[in-house]
């Protein structure tokens, strides 16, 4: 376990990730500003593993070097336009460099200009802080039952590879290699630029409901026998565009309760878009998140707190019928990300025949971690809340979300609790893990052994006892075409770090 051990070390080149469960202290952290940059320390770097980094907002250790070299790309074109939208041969697209943030991304698709339209995504994710070269790198995700993951809008993607040279990959160029290089972990060499297809902007209708479980989800199985009623679930899903269900500890007994969040496209104008949280709120929350995680006692004052301001706002927002907002308002309802453990799958969701699918998946696996939670509710297992999100499958070979099988969907199921990454006693910040780490041991046997999801490469599946076999969750022929790829671009591995080669993916 990689635990951050602060104490004595006054490294200057010491990272730490946003959440705080990972630390790394390489030989040098270096922070091109230009191509040629780049291309200069790929030549003096023979030898040596380089590993990028980006806004830290990974759970896993994909980027930790320790005596080796992080790439810092927050200063590439400072002071330059990082972001851009533009049109060629019929399409949207816009480009960004490895130093652009999703919310850099959204303006440069957003502003005012006399002689583009205004474009969006079809899917992003909920923060708009993080680095969105890493984002579409890992493999990360949105919601949208007719969407891909984001890094299947990828239209083109440049990177300096080991042998110093600037490589570029497109659909127009090497359409036959795009579904290797979409999702790379960073493996194929330093991304300097990305394209993604966008579409014309468009506005969202929010819908915003609070209920129980059972009327999402059908009945606890565990009360039935082994049964389950997911036709309610199914309906949900696939009767509107986005979805995505909570479930937070404070929300009662009995199964408690769930938030849905439901968004549709409509042609309506903007109205009742309400207020962001005030700034000092997201601070105190992240305060008392962290302190709370050290200090179980105080967990149910909380939590109850917590469910009652979150279905508060719900009520609010659903008395109101909703709210019309431009497709980023909607997309990106999170200002700030707060310092949590976060272990998330793709559970696979089957096509049954034309607009069905079994969601059966979805409901065992629900369940699972909802009983779980209930049965050790003393020791606090799961502190913020269970999350899921819907998306079509992917054609990236390294996508946990990855099929064959197009009218197949995934279910994007997590488990988020509090960690307390200001507590400067690392044995006292393994200890607030124990309880979480005893569910994700307990619940993934189920989500991964029995319902074959894939953990996402950016979470902290790393902490998962016995240690899961990622390499055999993928069907070998993706590993041999990714490989084939990789092995041509960066044959000498200056770009896998001990974590990944550990895992035994790239030969």
């Amino acid at each position: 376990m990689n635990i951050p051990d602060d104490s004595g070390d006054s490294n200057e080149n010491r990272w730490t990730n946003w959440a705080g469960n990972l630390t790394s202290v390489p030989d040098a952290i270096e922070r091109p500003g230009s191509v040629a940059d780049v291309q200069a320390l790929v030549a003096r770097s023979r030898g040596s593993t380089l590993r990028m980094i980006g806004t830290g907002h990974s759970f896993s250790p994909l980027v930790v070097n320790n005596a080796e070299t992080l790439v810092d790309m927050s200063n590439f074109a400072k002071g330059q336009r990082k972001a851009w939208r533009w049109q060629d041969k019929g399409l949207n697209l816009v480009s960004f460099l490895p130093s652009a943030s999703w919310a850099e991304v959204r303006d440069a698709l957003t502003a005012p200009d006399p002689a583009l339209p205004p474009m969006y995504l079809s899917s992003t994710g909920a923060l708009a802080s993080i680095n969105a070269t890493g984002f579409v790198a890992a493999g990360c995700h949105g919601t949208g039952w007719h969407q891909r993951t984001v890094s299947d809008f990828v239209h083109a993607i440049e990177f300096v590879a080991a042998d110093g040279q600037l490589h570029v990959f497109s659909d127009d160029t090497t359409p036959n290699e795009m579904a290797a290089a979409r999702v790379s972990l960073g493996t194929l060499g330093v991304i300097t630029k990305l394209t993604l297809r966008v579409e014309p902007l468009f506005n969202l209708h929010d819908e915003e409901i609070v209920t129980a479980t059972e009327s999402v989800m059908g009945p606890n199985p565990q009360g039935t026998g082994g049964e389950i009623r997911p036709q309610n679930l199914h309906k949900l899903v696939t009767e509107n565009e986005y979805v995505e269900l909570f479930w937070f500890p404070g929300s009662g007994y009995n199964n408690g309760q769930i938030w849905i969040k439901k968004f549709n496209r409509t042609t309506e104008e903007p109205r009742d878009i309400p207020l962001r949280p005030d700034g000092w709120i997201d601070k105190m929350a992240t305060a008392v998140m962290g302190w709370t995680a050290t200090h179980p006692l105080l967990w149910p004052p909380i939590l109850s707190m917590t469910w009652n301001t979150i279905n508060d706002r719900a009520k609010a927002i659903e008395a109101k019928g909703g709210f019309v907002a431009p497709a980023p308002r909607v997309f990106f309802y999170a200002d700030q990300a707060f310092p949590i453990l976060d272990l998330e799958v793709a559970l696979p969701i089957p096509a049954t025949g034309p607009g069905t699918w079994d969601v059966g998946n979805v409901v065992r696996a629900w369940y699972a971690a909802l009983n779980y939670a209930y049965k050790f509710q003393g020791d606090f297992p799961l502190t913020t809340c269970l999350h899921a999100r819907f998306t079509r499958t992917s054609e990236s070979l390294l996508s946990p979300a990855f099929s064959t099988a197009a009218d197949d969907r995934v279910c994007w199921m997590e488990i988020l609790s509090a960690y307390p990454k200001s507590e400067p006693d690392a044995n006292k910040r393994a200890q607030a893990m124990a309880s979480h780490l005893a569910m994700i041991n307990a619940v993934m046997a189920d989500w991964i052994g029995t319902r074959h999801a894939r953990p996402h490469w950016a979470k902290n599946w790393q902490y998962i006892t016995p240690h899961v076999d990622v390499k055999a969750l993928y069907p070998q022929q993706n590993l041999a075409g990714f490989n084939s790829l990789r092995s041509r671009l960066d044959p000498g591995g200056m770009f896998v770090n001990h974590f990944l080669a550990q895992q035994g993916l790239f030969s």
